[in-house]
């Protein structure tokens, strides 16, 4: 069972429960804003728009240093989700981020990337 929190800086927006073996998402969103939510106006997430969504908050596979990213972040495969457990998600363009179950992280202090 794999459960995350999708954030916007320290506010959960969404939270997301994954069952690989029974193949279902338990999805509970806490926003209006389909930009602040992994699966946009989605309301039924399947296994497939959980792949899509990490695979859309990594570095695409393609990238010319792919190689060398996979290394820096201590990885041999390209697997959207060790990627996006090592990253959590973070990118320059929004405030948003994937919080995995157990890790306690603040915003400001572990995952801003810029103001």
């Amino acid at each position: 069972m794999l459960r995350f929190k999708y954030m916007e800086r320290n506010q959960v927006t969404a939270d997301v429960e994954v069952d690989y073996a029974a193949k279902k998402v338990k999805y509970t969103p806490y926003t209006e804003n389909v930009y602040a939510l992994p699966f946009g106006v989605r309301k039924n997430p399947t296994i497939t728009d959980v792949t899509r969504f990490f695979e859309s908050r990594c570095f695409p596979k393609e990238r010319r240093n792919c190689k060398q990213l996979l290394e820096d972040l201590g990885l041999e495969e390209y697997i959207p989700l060790d990627i996006v457990r090592k990253t959590h998600g973070r990118q320059l363009e929004d405030y948003c981020w994937i919080k995995f179950e157990g890790e306690e992280l603040d915003y400001e202090k572990d995952i801003k990337l810029r103001d």
